[in-house]
């Protein structure tokens, strides 16, 4: 839930402390997941930091009671009793109504609804409770620094006898379910030592899990797919709806279990920072810049654009997962592509549907990527119309379209244009769509690299004397690469450093301990000979240029491309898995700035391509909870009234 206040604490910064000297800390932002768990002792509170984290260790600490573990936090209300911490024996708790004739209590839980865009609800600890207001501590609901020992002040109405709590927030007034007290439990004596008995202890979480599935697809429609729908539409005239591969009666999917899930999760938001801490050190470095074969020229305008532009709005890893030896490893970073973004975001899940694989024990891998999209454009605040620029190709340009319905969505005046007939230079040189509509803000398919080569080609073809009358052609680097330094581009310019592979050896020995980290140089080791290695162009896609070499110095295989001219890196082997004579490799998305969804490609050869098939990925889960409103107390008093 999104609440006013001042400036956002970044994840993991200690917002303050709530009576009994417990810390709550800041989630970044309502969207954020991080995936990290967070253990007390050895009682399992949640993951970093949720409020329903935060509610357990307050009720473990103020009350040495322990949470019991609920799917969402408004499935707290539900309780009746909770485990005694010491004694592991059942102890009381009563859910009570707001707006009834009960005053709150401070040392409860305050318990928030369900609501459209967060069903999961909301918990907080009330902490004091006045004439007409009670204060909270919470997590994941503001996200400042407290000025006192709570997080605000809410205001509490007595009218007719009813006592009232409301939380006002900036998006209008929150109306709190109720809260549970524990009548029977007292305040724990801070100077007696916490104590967990020992049915309570955290759990070792199951192995990660990854497994491919072939099945035989349930008769279905020949169509499934919205062909109203802009997106899926172009998908259809792509790639077209048949749902096993051309000459196959079966079809197949991946499943990964809920610890592959989290790590993947974990993982891709620390290496997500990691590559964003790795190009802040290039961008202050001239001698680290050089290593990235990008002309000096560009240099002022790749600082500029990471000073000015901090937003972003998808990127991609390239991951890969050893069951059998539980090692989890990032290939490198794609931060600067939106490729397969439909297919895990909408197809994948259509797909499984239609084939019967969509039921309760697994969920599509990609379930938030549509809210994040959202999100993400209304995080960047953008000004006047998003232009998206994309090449003459069917998988660009559905991918885009399945952009730009999510910007639209977050109320942004968005338009595709494929190609560059759709602009012009208008009298002042500046560059202009069809409408008259001034270029200030770009969503583009384009590597950047294309753009710089193109504006290169440009100044030989049109001399250096050149400028721009209404009659001249418009190119691509015109837009992204004119002298308006300001012209907003998604993704930015700076991403040009996380999506080179030359900051794979700076992450590396910044972090050389991590578990998801390989090994990387500019210069072929001893170490990576015993090893063997990948030798990588330092730009490029699709998995062009590469070689694998194995410890005996035979190599394995190898891609062509139109990248072999580039620098290159040497990485640590890592030996992908075979799971039914193919070679998969993971997806991880970062979208704004939050992992929230993974996807599969697949091939028989060992480096993937462009050309490599998405497979459908789901993750096992437990059964899904209902959400719980207001409403759904009232029909439940009303059907208890009715039975008596």
């Amino acid at each position: 839930m999104s609440t006013t206040g001042p400036v956002n604490l970044p994840f993991g910064a200690l917002q303050g402390y709530a009576p009994g000297g417990i810390p709550a800390y800041s989630n970044k932002h309502d969207g954020y997941f991080s995936g990290e768990r967070s253990i007390d002792g050895k009682l399992f509170c949640g993951f970093k930091y949720q409020c329903v984290e935060f509610a357990r260790r307050w009720l473990f600490e103020r009350k040495s009671l322990v949470l019991p573990d609920v799917r969402w936090a408004v499935h707290i209300f539900d309780l009746k009793e909770v485990p005694d911490a010491r004694t592991a024996r059942p102890v009381r708790c009563v859910a009570v109504h707001n707006s009834t004739k009960t005053k709150p209590v401070a040392d409860a839980l305050l318990i928030y609804p369900s609501a459209d865009g967060s069903p999961a609800g909301h918990v907080a600890a009330i902490t004091e409770v006045g004439d007409n207001w009670v204060r909270i501590a919470d997590q994941n609901h503001r996200f400042f620094k407290w000025e006192g020992d709570y997080a605000a002040q809410l205001a509490l109405n007595h009218e007719n006898g009813v006592w009232t709590i409301l939380d006002h927030t900036e998006d209008g007034v929150l109306n709190p379910l109720g809260w549970v007290t524990f009548p029977d439990t007292p305040d724990r004596d801070p100077s007696v030592p916490l104590v967990l008995h020992e049915s309570l202890y955290f759990k070792p979480p199951e192995k990660l899990s990854l497994r491919r599935v072939t099945f035989t697809p349930k008769p279905h429609e020949d169509i499934w797919l919205d062909l109203t729908n802009e997106a899926e539409a172009c998908f259809v005239k792509t790639y077209g709806m048949c749902v096993s591969r051309r000459g196959e009666s079966t079809a197949s999917y991946y499943e990964m279990n809920t610890e592959l899930y989290l790590t993947c999760t974990r993982y891709g938001n620390q290496l997500h920072e990691f590559f964003l801490e790795a190009t802040e050190f290039v961008l202050a470095n001239d001698e680290q810049l050089k290593l990235f074969g990008i002309p000096e020229e560009y240099w002022p305008r790749i600082r500029h654009s990471w000073k000015t532009q901090p937003h972003a709005i998808t990127g991609r890893f390239d991951f890969a997962f050893d069951e059998d030896t539980q090692q989890f490893k990032c290939f490198e970073y794609n931060a600067d592509s939106a490729s397969t973004l439909l297919e895990c975001g909408t197809i994948q899940e259509k797909w499984a549907k239609l084939v019967g694989i969509d039921d309760d024990t697994t969920y599509s891998s990609g379930s938030y990527i549509s809210s994040r999209l959202h999100m993400a454009w209304e995080m960047a605040e953008v000004k006047g119309r998003v232009h998206f620029l994309v090449d003459d190709d069917g998988e660009e340009q559905y991918t885009a379209l399945y952009v730009l319905q999510h910007a639209r969505a977050a109320g942004l005046d968005a338009k595709l244009c494929v190609l560059f007939d759709e602009f012009r230079f208008d009298e002042n040189g500046i560059v202009v769509d069809a409408d008259g509509v001034a270029v200030t803000t770009v969503w583009k398919t384009w590597m950047w690299e294309t753009a710089i080569a193109d504006q290169r080609e440009a100044r030989m073809q049109r001399g250096k004397d050149w400028r721009p009358t209404p009659q001249d052609k418009v190119r691509l680097s015109d837009i992204i690469l004119g002298p308006n330094w300001d012209v907003r581009v998604f993704e930015p310019m700076w991403k040009l450093i996380p999506s080179n592979k030359a900051i794979l050896p700076i992450i590396y020995n910044k972090h050389p301990d991590h578990p998801a980290m390989l090994r990387a140089s500019y210069e072929l080791t001893d170490e990576l000979r015993r090893t063997g290695y990948a030798k990588k162009p330092i730009v490029g896609r699709v998995g062009r240029n590469v070689s694998i070499v194995e410890p005996s110095g035979e190599v394995t295989a190898e891609s062509d491309g139109n990248f072999a001219d580039r620098g290159v890196v040497y990485q640590e082997l890592f030996r992908l898995p075979k799971r039914d004579d193919y070679y998969a490799i993971l997806g991880g998305w970062i979208i704004g700035d939050v992992y929230c969804g993974t996807n599969v490609r697949e091939d028989k050869t060992i480096i993937t391509g462009l050309l490599s098939p998405v497979s459908a990925l789901r993750v096992l889960s437990n059964p899904p909870r209902c959400p719980l409103t207001h409403e759904d107390l009232d029909d439940a008093e009303k059907a208890a009234s009715a039975s008596a």
